[in-house]
């Protein structure tokens, strides 16, 4: 099973993709995935919480930038928060862009349930510099790709979950 959680920032898109993978767990304790990294005391703050959040029910591997590397092999279902996050880590390191729809279709390919969250960034204005309208339009290009492939996808607005597929 692969689902895609979505909205718009403290939409509630955290705490409904954190149940949705426990129950996809049945009995085994799921990865968490984290592509934040920690720039700021902000950053730093809201790692925190997030930490204290999950308490051990989730094993956590914090990586920026390699999803696959850090998924390995194993089968126990992984929550991967966030997508957005992690194109803007591959943004600013740098990263050849072209290679981001192809590790999308090995993610979707892997023998495992896979929980996607991802910031609904594109119904906002269009930005007026060049990277902050990449970064968007990578991001629409991320969510149709995860879209397509995901069985179940929910756009969370307030802190309700709503199913689209």
């Amino acid at each position: 099973m692969k689902i895609l959680v979505t909205g718009g920032i403290k939409s509630g898109k955290s705490f409904f993709a954190e149940k949705k993978t426990l129950e996809l767990a049945k009995g085994q304790t799921p990865v968490y995935l984290a592509t934040a990294e920690r720039h700021d005391e902000e950053m730093q703050t809201k790692i925190d919480k997030h930490r204290r959040q999950r308490k051990d029910r989730f094993i956590t591997i914090e990586e920026p930038l390699d999803l696959l590397d850090a998924l390995g092999l194993a089968e126990e279902p992984a929550l991967i928060e966030c997508m957005t996050l992690w194109l803007n880590n591959w943004l600013h390191y740098q990263k050849d862009e072209d290679q981001i729809l192809g590790i999308l279709d090995r993610l979707l390919a892997l023998p495992r349930d896979l929980v996607f969250v991802l910031n609904e960034v594109g119904q906002g204005i269009i930005p007026d510099n060049p990277l902050a309208r990449k970064y968007a339009e990578w991001s629409g290009r991320i969510g149709a790709t995860l879209g397509s492939g995901c069985e179940e996808i929910w756009y969370c607005v307030a802190g309700h979950p709503m199913r689209v597929k």
